[in-house]
């Protein structure tokens, strides 16, 4: 049989209470080192970030332009043969 021990403020903190705690403890802790590490400015990090967002939404219109027509050829090529 087996011993065990009894703890008795392993029963007295709130499962809530806790997280709570730990979870704001933890934002804390990532703002301060987001900040600390940051490598630009906050004005240059957004240009950075917009350029690239442009950059990837060519690149989906172009992809997406090159579909449609690639559909539009298979289309009329199937429509032709029959």
């Amino acid at each position: 049989m087996g011993y065990n021990r009894f703890y008795p403020q392993q029963g007295e903190s709130s499962g809530a209470g806790t997280f709570l705690a730990g979870l704001g403890l933890g934002v804390l802790i990532g703002v301060a080192m987001g900040v600390l590490t940051a490598p630009h400015r906050g004005d240059v990090t957004r240009r950075k970030v917009a350029r690239q967002a442009g950059a990837a939404r060519d690149q989906v219109v172009e992809a997406v332009e090159d579909f449609v027509e690639r559909r539009a050829e298979e289309e009329e090529r199937d429509n032709g043969e029959v």
